[in-house]
């Protein structure tokens, strides 16, 4: 197989924290969202698989977590923060622009990256499926998607990583991202993908 070409019977798009809130914080991550939605149908028009990952937890889960996690840890101590991370928040919903349908693979996460401490594992998902390729996309590109790129090349995944469906509150900290992500990932905009398709 060529190193940069795509076979879709192998390849899931990996869409990482595309939620509501996520939106509502950012309306540069809104329009991210919607401009996502096309790269959603073209990946799906190829018979590439879709994937969906969102951070939410249960009321156990969250107590369950370490207070040596200094990201989540914090849930314990903040009810509304809580309360919008909660699995059946609307706050914690997938963005209507790119909600899954019927055959998408969908997961959770209860921490930055999705393939360690979920409550499924992702990886045998992945692999049940025959799926050896990821395409990335989400936000924010400094969270999510490098906790994404780190885990998934260490678990021997191809990875590619959309850049302009990836963005980050920090302009600064996407970019110098993408060219970190080089190392262990091509980079591409969404427009090349199609091309990349075997």
């Amino acid at each position: 197989m060529a190193a940069n070409k795509i076979v879709p019977s192998r390849t899931a798009l990996f869409l990482l924290d595309l939620q509501v809130m996520y939106a509502k914080m950012d309306p540069s991550f809104d329009a991210l969202m919607t401009h996502t939605a096309s790269v959603v149908k073209a990946a799906r028009s190829k018979g590439i698989t879709i994937a969906h990952c969102r951070v939410a937890f249960t009321e156990s889960e969250v107590a369950n977590v370490p207070d040596t996690n200094p990201t989540f840890s914090q849930l314990k101590h903040d009810p509304s923060r809580t309360a919008m991370l909660n699995i059946n928040s609307s706050e914690a919903a997938f963005h209507p622009a790119v909600a899954p349908e019927d055959g998408d693979i969908v997961v959770r996460k209860n921490r930055v990256g999705p393939f360690f401490n979920a409550p499924q594992d992702v990886h045998a998902i992945f692999k049940g499926r025959g799926i050896d390729t990821l395409l990335l996309a989400g936000v924010s590109t400094g969270g999510a998607v490098a906790a994404t790129v780190v885990q998934a090349s260490d678990l021997d995944y191809r990875l590619f990583v959309v850049e302009d469906s990836c963005a980050d509150r920090n302009k600064e900290t996407h970019e110098f991202l993408m060219k970190f992500f080089a190392k262990r990932a091509t980079v591409i905009k969404s427009e090349e993908l199609m091309t990349l398709v075997k």
